[in-house]
């Protein structure tokens, strides 16, 4: 669905945060990245405005094995013979759509599912892929193959061409170890790499935390135009108190809402005390500490979109993302039980927290945040899947085309490229014999949520996916969004 753009002109704020809000820094655990002053300039006397829709992405790293995720039972060669030690029978999958199959640990995205707010997408990818982690990441990131080398975001260039920063504290909000190169570009936005240690001002002394807290000079109250504000704006530390104030406000420590299927499960286990040992637990799977990052990440990231009501204040986050390591299993993958299905237990348990807060129906949460599930898509993205046939050391090795999931209040949920008539004979060795072929590309699924979901303007289609128009990849689109 299209949404407008309303703007109303800010109000002057004699403060240094409030002044300094909706500058560029790049925040790391404790490290802030330089500062692009034409970038600072303009956020600073920016008017608020842009979309209210929501955008959190999810990078599977390493290659997720779509064919053993959504498992095409309805093809013959998904057989004993070409998946050896991986091959999930039906019986044990969850049917879809009698043709597709999910794998059984991805159990709870099924009630998004059965909802009809989730998209479970098949065989996208990109012509002619480098199967170069690297590279192949660069390119779902960057958004033009023909420039596996360039660390510029599509995501960074529809904020900009969006003028989605204007007015907003933290228009743009990465969780992971640095920021993604879909949040590279000419202007600077928020990763944190250490959620429970984003907090630098115990750290300093003075006269520098006083300089973050003082409010600006009388003298310099009643500065009109851009000129005189340049000295100003050079002082950068003030932004870095206003984030960490922000992020600080949202106490994400304490903020520990309850699976409504069994209140004794934290929606977001980020540590034993929120872990209890239940073999039956989420996903079927006793989470491992490994998942505790993952599920710290989505946590600060749902905040940053429920914190994010630009009727009670001026964080505007709209975009936000985080990552989840250790998809390349070239041994030892496992069929059901083993390390696959533990990162999709997950990625499922994961998806379905996220709705459960974005909608308001977790329990023990006291906050009351209101419903924001029609304004917001959460999709997944991984740079190439598998090949079909498993190698010798039961795991599998980078192929071409994978799946992809999309959820949120304005999916068209179902399946897609994966029933009789999308999925012909021979799919599953459609390239060099032995890696799935791709039928819709990455770029027309990402397309489809950034103009319909998003609001992005038409007329910025090129600058941020180049030779869309060329290439005729508006064919491709599979019409995922709903219609007002």
């Amino acid at each position: 669905m299209k949404r407008q753009k309303n703007r109303t002109p800010a109000a002057c704020s004699c403060t240094r945060r409030s002044f300094l809000r909706g500058g560029g820094l790049a925040l790391a655990g404790f490290g802030v990245s330089s500062l692009f002053p034409e970038a600072f300039m303009r956020h600073a006397l920016a008017m608020p405005g842009g979309s209210d829709a929501r955008l959190l992405f999810i990078f599977l790293r390493g290659g997720n094995d779509g064919l053993n995720a959504v498992i095409p039972h309805g093809d013959p060669d998904y057989n004993v013979t070409n998946r050896g030690a991986l091959h999930i029978p039906a019986s044990s999958a969850i049917d879809l759509n009698g043709f597709a199959s999910l794998h059984p640990g991805l159990g709870d995205v099924m009630d998004v599912f059965n909802a009809g707010d989730l998209a479970v997408l098949h065989r996208i990818g990109f012509p002619d892929n480098s199967r170069s982690h690297f590279d192949d990441q660069r390119v779902w990131e960057n958004g033009d193959p023909a420039q596996p080398g360039l660390f510029s975001g599509w995501l960074a260039r529809y904020i900009v061409d969006n003028a989605l920063s204007m007015g907003a504290d933290l228009p743009a909000l990465s969780v992971q170890a640095l920021t993604p190169i879909l949040l590279r570009g000419q202007e600077k936005y928020v990763n944190i790499a250490n959620p429970p240690g984003f907090d630098v001002l115990p750290f300093l002394g003075e006269p520098l935390r006083s300089k973050f807290t003082t409010p600006w000079p009388v003298q310099v109250a009643n500065l009109q135009g851009p000129d005189p504000y340049g000295p100003i704006l050079s002082q950068t530390g003030v932004k870095l108190y206003d984030i960490l104030a922000k992020y600080d406000a949202w106490d994400q420590a304490n903020w520990d809402p309850k699976d409504p299927a069994n209140p004794t499960w934290s929606l977001f286990p980020v540590s034993a005390a929120t872990n209890p040992p239940d073999a039956g637990g989420p996903g079927g799977l006793k989470f491992s500490s490994q998942a505790y990052p993952f599920f710290n990440a989505l946590k600060v990231l749902a905040l940053s979109m429920l914190e994010s009501d630009p009727l009670s204040n001026s964080n505007g986050t709209r975009v936000a993302g985080t990552e989840l390591n250790g998809w390349d299993l070239h041994s030892a993958q496992g069929a059901v039980g083993g390390r696959h299905h533990e990162l999709l237990s997950w990625v499922a348990y994961g998806l379905r927290s996220l709705h459960i807060v974005l909608s308001g129906a977790a329990v023990n949460e006291p906050r009351g945040y209101p419903s924001i599930w029609d304004k917001t898509i959460i999709c997944t993205l991984s740079e190439f899947g598998r090949t079909t046939i498993t190698n010798g050391s039961d795991g599998t090795d980078h192929a071409a085309a994978s799946c992809m999931f999309v959820q949120g209040g304005q999916v068209n949920g179902g399946v897609y490229n994966c029933d009789p008539a999308t999925w012909p004979a021979g799919v599953m060795f459609g390239v060099n014999n032995r890696y799935l072929l791709q039928r819709t590309d990455f770029r027309a699924v990402f397309w489809e949520i950034l103009r319909d979901h998003m609001g992005a303007a038409p007329a910025g289609l090129e600058t941020i996916f180049p030779g869309y128009t060329s290439l005729g990849l508006g064919a491709q689109e599979l019409g995922l969004i709903a219609s007002s």
